[in-house]
């Protein structure tokens, strides 16, 4: 599956996500809905945060197992 598509299931599951980058920084956040159709945008602790897919190595989905 590719990075729009990991990306897209964990907004429509309000799920947490670690991003890396291919230099090999990690953002972690909660995806949220992108408009823009060249950047990712993730929720942090400091803020929203727009990521070009471009940037994006590996998307991992944080899934909550208990509801």
């Amino acid at each position: 599956m590719d990075v729009k598509d990991e990306l897209r299931i964990a907004v429509a599951s309000n799920q947490k996500v670690a991003v890396r980058l291919h230099n090999g920084e990690i953002i972690t956040g909660v995806a949220e809905a992108f408009t823009a159709s060249s950047r990712a945008k993730i929720r942090t602790k400091e803020g929203p945060t727009w990521v070009p897919f471009a940037d994006i190595e590996h998307v991992s989905r944080v899934i909550n197992m208990l509801r």
